[in-house]
Formats: C-alpha cells, sequence, structure tokens
C-alpha cells in the first residue's frame, strides 16, 4: 500500500468514526477489509494526534475510539465490559452528576478511582482537611462547580466567603485555605488568586488542560543517528512525535541506504511496525524503526516473523 493509499485510508476511517462512533478496531477492519493489527495502528495514530478520542477502559482487551461529540455515548458502551461495582458507582455518578469521596462507600472509592473515562477528580484542601470529590465526565464545569460548592457551604459555613471548587481536566490540584481565601499549594500548577464579588469573595474558575510537554525529539534524534554514524540524506517532519528519514548507513559493503520511520512513544505494538514497515515497501528501502521507548514482545516477535529485513534501535 503506497503512502498516499495510507493517507486516503487513514481520513476514510476518521469518517468512518465520526459517523459510527464508538466503535471497537474490530468493526473498523471488517468495514475497511483490513488487518485489526493495521486499523488499531490507523486508530492510534489519530487518537496520538488528538483528531479522535481512545478510552482507557477497554472491551476484549481492546481500547474504544470515538469523537468528542460521541462522549455521551462511551457509558452505554462500555458498561456491560466492567464489573458490577464499578457499573454501579458509575450509575451514582451519572444520576448524582458530584460525589464526595468520604460519602461514598468502600467499593464506591475504589471503583470510582478505575472509572477514569467518566470520574473527574477535584482535590481540595480545605483548614487543613483534604477533600476529593468526583465529577462527571460531560457535565459543565459551572454545574459542577456549583454542586461542589454547595457541599462546602454545608461542610465548611464561613460568614463572608464562600469555598468554591477548581475543576480539572486530567490534573488535579490542590488548594489551601486561609479564611477568606483559596490558594493552590505548589504543585505544577500556577497559584489562582481569589478576585471579590459582592457579598461573597468567590475564586474565578479555572480549566486546565492537560498540556504536552514542549519536545525536542527531532533534534534527540539527529544527535542519535549521528552518534550511530548514520548519515540523514532526506527527512520530514510529520508530528512533534513522528519524522520519517531516508539515510545511509556505513557498512563493510559500503553505505547502504535506509527507510528511518522514528516515533516519540513508551510503547510501540506490531500496528505500529507494520506501517512503518508497509512505507519502507513503497519505498523500496529496508526499514529502521527508532523510537523514545520499547517495542511489545509481541511487536517484536511480529517483526522477526513477517518484516524481514527491519530492524528496531531504541535511542538512549
Amino acid at each position: 500500500m503506497s503512502p498516499n493509499r495510507i493517507l486516503e485510508l487513514k481520513e476514510r476511517l476518521f469518517e468512518y468514526v465520526q459517523r459510527n462512533g464508538p466503535i471497537l478496531p474490530s468493526e473498523a477492519s471488517k468495514e475497511f477489509r483490513s488487518t485489526n493489527i493495521f486499523i488499531s495502528a490507523l486508530l492510534s495514530e489519530l487518537a496520538s494526534n488528538k483528531r479522535i478520542k481512545i478510552s482507557k477502559a477497554k472491551i476484549g482487551g481492546s481500547p474504544v475510539y470515538y469523537c468528542k461529540e460521541q462522549e455521551s455515548k462511551l457509558p452505554d458502551m462500555l458498561r456491560n465490559s466492567i464489573g458490577q461495582k464499578p457499573r454501579e458507582a458509575l450509575d451514582l455518578l451519572r444520576e448524582k452528576k458530584v460525589l464526595r469521596d468520604r460519602d461514598c462507600l468502600p467499593f464506591e472509592r475504589v471503583a470510582l478511582r478505575e472509572l477514569m473515562d467518566f470520574a473527574i477528580p477535584v482535590k481540595l484542601t480545605i483548614n487543613d482537611t483534604e477533600e476529593l470529590f468526583w465529577k462527571w465526565y460531560i457535565i459543565e464545569d459551572t454545574l459542577a462547580k456549583d454542586l461542589i460548592g454547595k457541599q462546602l457551604e454545608q461542610l465548611y459555613p464561613t460568614k463572608e466567603s464562600e469555598t468554591e471548587p477548581i475543576i480539572e481536566k486530567e490534573i488535579i490540584k490542590e488548594p489551601e485555605i486561609k479564611k477568606e481565601e483559596i490558594k493552590i499549594k505548589e504543585t505544577k500548577v500556577p497559584e489562582i488568586k481569589e478576585k471579590p464579588k459582592s457579598k461573597k469573595k468567590f475564586l474565578q474558575e479555572v480549566l486546565v488542560d492537560k498540556k504536552e510537554e514542549p519536545t525536542d525529539f527531532e533534534k534527540t534524534v539527529s544527535i542519535f543517528l549521528k552518534k550511530k554514524e548514520i548519515k540523514v540524506l532526506e527527512k520530514k517532519i510529520l508530528g512533534k512525535k513522528e519524522i520519517n528519514f531516508t539515510v545511509q548507513v556505513p557498512s563493510t559493503l559500503g553505505d547502504l541506504s535506509y527507510f528511518v520511520k522514528a516515533r516519540h512513544k513508551k510503547s510501540s505494538n506490531e500496528g505500529d511496525l507494520l506501517l512503518a514497515f508497509t512505507e519502507g515497501q513503497n519505498m523500496k528501502l529496508p526499514t529502521i524503526f527508532v523510537s523514545s521507548g520499547d517495542i511489545t514482545k509481541k511487536a517484536n516477535e511480529y517483526m522477526t516473523k513477517n518484516l524481514k529485513g527491519m530492524s528496531f534501535l531504541k535511542i538512549k
């Protein structure tokens, strides 16, 4: 399959998820008459590029892929794949919208920590007392803020101030309260100062999105190849975490041309290797897969048996 065909298939796959999501890779592989490994790799790339989302919970060992506007369908699809106790906790959180961790039963507290697709943590420290709340993943932050605020009013009544939580996406912050103000403890998040409002003082709501750490991946790969005495002939940056190279590798027979696929990924599977190998085949070049992370044991076995001439190098 040529690179253009792969790009075309990726776009068709994206449109398929838009129409039918949430989906499993097996469903898409039947639709496109392709292998589950190959489709999973394409879906993983779409998720890595943030064009689609991927669930943390799995069905039969496979995550679910969906678009942001399909988030509300996720509970019904994943509900039967989780145990009875987590299902009960999921239903309770969906009904109540916000739960105080201390008020939950022990099994509910355990389950909420496992329901990472649906339960967003909000952690506070109030008058030296730690409080943890769980927010239903798709409700408006303003609603969650009001619901938590009402509970805090009853738990920690004050005369002239009202505690107001900081709703987060992904990152947990720990605010410190001093009488009439709430300040965030020194974590990795900047301090948020209060803003006065008429009779009561409220914290301005702060939404923190988990940001990708800035990467010097291109520079790291270039230095790595140079140390290996591999000469770069051509370079194509596909994204912050993916670069293609055409290189020359010294050997006793002279310089040999190779295609290099460099990925910034903790763990690569057989689908990732197959995609890279296919690109190398289209260029009529042997392939070297370079990664900042490891390849799975299954991927290594797959490469040895099926991807002849391909090699893997880990950046160290």
